[in-house]
């Protein structure tokens, strides 16, 4: 059992709904408190869905998504004061925050009203997939946090160069996992109108948000071409997101109706995980890669982007992180690619054959197929998944936790 501290904890964080990675940990972690450092969890949320965790202690806005520029100006000070008001009327001393829409506006709380509140900040992915809006707020706020916890090494170091955060305030700490429980839960089984894709087949999976940062397009369109090499190779998506209707034409278009399927959101993506052969990671940009992690967990083979930020640390620890590297990479934990241009995205095949990036990755598929011993050489991640479990990664926020009390 980890030490006593400080008795309440503010999380801060825009939703709670499932299905995103920042959201996950950030239930994740107040379980982690609760049970490790008997610290009460109190949640404030800016936005209120119907598939979201459930938690205690969660006092949300209820706010309206807008993409305006001056509501959300005006939503950085608003929230600020409600931050304080929330912090004040329940005596709580120290928060955490999880990407920039909640670290914003926790810091200008601190700022402006609670010169004592202790802030621990977290970033989820890359600074530089964002805009001037966010760059500019990141350079001028994050400074004033008292720590900032990157959940890349790749990140601490974007945010030291590019952004002149003093390296003394950031930390990184990996997402925790629950290795024991995803063991558990990969042994359920699968339903009977799942089974039957998986049947007879040889699959690939990928686990993720339907967006353009998850990079499935591309994975549909490599697939293509190892689909016709191998008929009886499938390619399962879990996930739920704005660009489905998108993903579904270009799969009608290419004719891989009975070879690619679209299962959505899933309450235990492990059974999934358990009964596939390879597990495909297509992302363009990352902050850490989770399902990474949960792929090892089940020691799947993995195939990825080296995208930025995550996926290297994760599968290929023996190499530096700004090192060149002759893809594909095959490393210790998996294999790497070359990361995926977004400028192709949302081309068919008609209008552009397949990029030497997505050969490389039709390739590699039908490699994992053919190759008894690859598959064998990566069905080790159970190791390196336990790198990353619940025990490590909460003595890390003890000690933080700790050094600001």
């Amino acid at each position: 059992m980890v030490g006593k501290v400080d008795k309440k904890i503010l999380i801060i964080i825009s939703s709670l709904k499932k299905g995103g990675g920042a959201e996950k940990v950030a239930y994740t972690l107040s379980r982690l408190f609760k049970s490790y450092l008997k610290l009460e969890p109190y949640f404030l949320t800016f936005y209120k869905y119907n598939f979201q965790y459930k938690v205690n202690n969660n006092f949300c806005l209820n706010e309206k998504l807008s993409s305006s520029l001056f509501i959300k100006l005006f939503k950085l000070f608003f929230r600020a004061k409600k931050i304080s008001e929330y912090s004040k009327n329940n005596n709580l001393k120290i928060s955490v925050s999880f990407m920039e829409e909640a670290n914003f506006p926790i810091i200008l709380a601190k700022m402006l009203f609670n010169k004592n509140f202790k802030i621990i900040i977290s970033i989820h992915q890359s600074p530089s997939v964002y805009g001037f809006f966010y760059n500019f707020l990141i350079k001028l706020l994050y400074p004033k946090a008292d720590k900032i916890i990157s959940v890349s090494k790749e990140i601490e170091q974007i945010l030291i160069k590019n952004y002149n955060i003093p390296k003394e305030k950031i930390k990184t700490i990996y997402n925790p996992h629950l290795i024991n429980e995803y063991q558990k839960l990969a042994n359920e089984p699968l339903e009977e109108k799942y089974k039957k894709i998986f049947r007879d087949s040889f699959i690939f999976i990928n686990i993720g948000r339907l967006t353009e940062a998850k990079g499935q397009w591309f994975l549909i369109r490599a697939f293509k071409k190892a689909s016709e090499r191998y008929p009886n190779a499938k390619v399962i998506i879990l996930g739920e997101g704005e660009l489905r209707k998108e993903l579904e034409d270009l799969i009608k278009k290419l004719n891989l109706q009975d070879k690619v399927f679209i299962l959505g959101r899933q309450e235990n993506v492990f059974k999934f995980l358990k009964n596939s052969d390879c597990f495909i990671f297509s992302s363009l940009w990352e902050g850490f890669g989770n399902v990474l992690v949960e792929a090892l967990s089940v020691n799947l083979p993995v195939i990825s982007t080296d995208c930025k930020t995550g996926p290297r640390e994760i599968l290929c620890p023996e190499l530096d992180i700004e090192k060149e590297i002759r893809y594909p990479y095959y490393g210790k934990y998996g294999v790497l690619i070359k990361p995926l241009p977004r400028e192709f995205i949302f081309k068919s095949l008609e209008e552009e054959p397949l990029i030497k990036e997505e050969e490389l990755l039709s390739e590699l598929m039908i490699k994992m197929i053919e190759d008894e011993n690859l598959r064998e050489r990566y069905s080790n991640g159970l190791k390196r998944a336990k790198d990353f479990d619940v025990e490590k990664i909460v003595r890390e926020w003890e000690a933080v936790i700790k050094e600001l009390k």
